[in-house]
């Protein structure tokens, strides 16, 4: 059955911390993103703090000391970014809904006759689509029917590329004109086993939009 309702669980959770442990391109931006704060820290630390980061032992301590210095973020600022957040969850909520819902790993994989592990290397091939939901990764149920993949997305998510797997699942739930007697997802158009040329301008079509 398709949830967007957070899952529970303490194994579950330790399931999901290993199913985005491979996510280089996650853990890169985290990097970046850290990196900046830090730097930012150092620029804003007083003489006493530096000290007491230089002299610390424990780098979780370091950590928790640097940015003490930082002068907190201007109201507007604050607002801005709650606005920004809301305007994520809004359009995650949105894809979630186009894409029929959205599957967890465990699912995904009972589901296909897989193990967990080996839904995590469908992802990295590019077989099946997930998208980051925090420190999980989801997979939207259209990708999927009568309990296996839709003939021919491989193809199409090779054509993707490095695009954000947001934006790609945001393109799959587009209806377009030209594939069907009405304007149909690319989704829809894959439930139907199209023919070998259509998939093939599918694919081409994909690549086009990552360019």
């Amino acid at each position: 059955m398709a949830s967007n309702v957070p899952l529970a669980g303490s194994a579950r959770h330790s399931r999901r911390r290993l199913a985005i442990s491979g996510t280089d391109t996650l853990r890169r931006k985290a990097l970046e993103k850290l990196t900046l704060a830090i730097a930012k820290a150092v620029e804003s630390a007083s003489d006493d703090t530096l000290a007491d980061i230089v002299g610390s032992h424990d780098l979780r301590h370091a950590l928790v000391v640097a940015p003490r210095d930082i002068a907190p973020e201007p109201p507007a600022d604050l607002e801005a970014l709650k606005a920004a957040r809301e305007r994520t969850g809004q359009f995650r909520e949105e894809m979630a809904q186009r894409a029929g819902g959205m599957f967890d790993r465990t699912h995904v994989a009972e589901m296909l006759g897989v193990s967990p592990a080996a839904i995590d290397k469908q992802r990295q091939r590019r077989q099946i689509l997930g998208v980051s939901y925090g420190t999980e990764i989801r997979y939207p149920a259209a990708q999927f029917a009568n309990g296996k993949v839709l003939h021919g997305l491989k193809a199409v998510l090779e054509g993707f590329d490095d695009m954000n797997a947001w934006e790609q699942l945001m393109m799959l739930t587009t209806p377009l004109e030209g594939f069907g007697s009405k304007p149909e997802t690319v989704f829809e158009t894959l439930a139907r086993r199209p023919e070998p040329l259509v998939l093939k301008q599918l694919a081409g079509l994909a690549a086009s939009w990552a360019a």
